[in-house]
């Protein structure tokens, strides 16, 4: 299926706020992450947490500076949850898959979902990869607070050198569909001067939750409260869809890459099934396939 085909999910905005002094993105994948939601049969909490990872995916690959082919964001914990991987390319498509996806854990005092608790203590770990022949470079940050958005900011700060502010979130009404599930994020550039971070922050601290901002306000209203008062411009727009790169090809291949020892063993089963734990797609094939060197 090519991208032309796969309808628009969600949408990303970038752009330069503060006659430049900040640059930041936006984004809003409700049908992105209803999507997931709908594959994997996700219960709220690893909703919620995949839907973080996937808005933070999306935005650390665009406004990365040298913006790579594919962004992977995954954090992995000891919490119940196991990990969570999202990976965001090029061309808006999206997709990701959590360890446990039926997991539930107590919520925070203020009603909030337990994403923390679900997480535990671990790492936080991005990936990028290029396809013009530059080698992979991946870097990775303990986790502070397992909640995500806190620990895309601490990754920003410790990794990149940047001051960033970060709001991931994801909202779901009781019988577990998604409302709300998007994120923003504003970075600092050098020299940027102390009254405009402290209009920032101000705008920051008067703000309700993300995924309430955007279910009530949409994206436009996001940049509007998030940047009031910094003259934002708008450079660029983008569609976002749950879209992944599997392919029977591509799992003929890495099977066909087995040891000669593991591609005898599943010769042996008449018919060799392979799932893909991105999307569900189911691919067989036969043992004639499997013997091809």
């Amino acid at each position: 299926m090519s991208t032309l085909q796969t309808p628009a999910q969600g949408r990303l905005e970038l752009g330069l706020a503060g006659q430049g002094a900040f640059r930041w993105a936006v984004a809003d994948i409700k049908g992105v992450l209803a999507e997931a939601r709908d594959r994997f049969d996700l219960w709220p909490v690893p909703t919620a947490a995949l839907g973080r990872c996937l808005a933070g995916a999306a935005l650390l690959q665009r406004l990365a500076t040298k913006t790579p082919s594919r962004l992977m964001l995954e954090v992995r914990g000891d919490g119940p949850i196991l990990r969570v991987i999202a990976e965001a390319d090029e061309e808006g498509n999206l997709r990701g898959m959590v360890g446990d996806p039926q997991v539930q854990v107590a919520d925070w005092p203020n009603g909030k979902l337990g994403v923390g608790r679900a997480v535990g203590k671990g790492h936080l770990r991005v990936m990028r990869a290029f396809d013009d022949g530059r080698p992979t470079y991946q870097s990775q940050v303990e986790l502070i607070s397992g909640e995500i958005g806190i620990d895309v900011a601490h990754y920003l700060r410790q990794s990149e050198q940047t001051y960033s502010a970060v709001l991931l979130g994801v909202l779901t009404r009781p019988n577990g569909l998604v409302a709300a599930a998007g994120g923003m994020v504003v970075e600092a550039m050098p020299g940027a001067p102390e009254e405009g971070i402290q209009r920032l922050e101000a705008n920051f601290s008067n703000l309700p939750g993300i995924s309430e901002l955007l279910e009530g306000e949409g994206i436009e209203g996001v940049i509007a409260r998030v940047l009031h008062g910094l003259d934002p411009e708008i450079a660029e727009t983008r569609d976002l869809r749950y879209r992944c790169r599997c392919s029977r090809e591509r799992f003929l291949q890495q099977l066909v890459l087995l040891s000669a020892e593991d591609r005898q063993y599943l010769a042996e089963e008449p018919l060799i099934k392979a799932d893909c734990h991105f999307c569900g797609a189911h691919y067989e094939f036969t043992r004639g396939e499997l013997a091809v060197s």
